[in-house]
């Protein structure tokens, strides 16, 4: 998936285009960076109508390639590398979204299907 990064683009720009590639998973943007396998606090997410100009520090403007094998830490990192930008990946887990501070190893692919089978299961419970 290509994530386009510029001033202008919203947090909820990024948030949609990201959700769209992997359904089961989704990225929060914040004020402060977490370290590895750290959870970020809930107090420090960026709404997601504000300006990814207005976040950040580093203005470089480009194209986030995002592969599937990616790992979610790596995905985190390269953000705040390449654009300045603290995200944290999430994932659905028993119908509630979760931080992936414990799958920081797993990949977008693995996490993105491990969340859509644990989905399918409690909504089959459901029926």
């Amino acid at each position: 998936m290509l994530l386009f990064i510029d001033d202008h683009k919203t947090v909820d720009d990024l948030q949609d285009r990201f959700n769209e590639c992997f359904p089961y998973l989704k990225i929060e943007f914040y004020d402060i960076r977490h370290k590895w396998r750290e959870i970020s606090e809930k107090d420090d997410i960026i709404s997601a109508d504000r300006k990814i100009g207005d976040i950040r520090k580093n203005h470089n403007s480009g194209i986030y390639e995002i592969k599937s094998w990616y790992k979610t830490g790596r995905v985190e990192q390269d953000l705040r590398h390449l654009f300045g930008l603290y995200v944290q990946v999430f994932f659905l887990r028993d119908a509630d979204w979760r931080q992936s501070v414990s799958a920081d190893d797993y990949s977008l692919a693995q996490l993105n299907e491990t969340a859509e089978r644990d989905f399918d299961v409690k909504k089959n419970r459901l029926e």
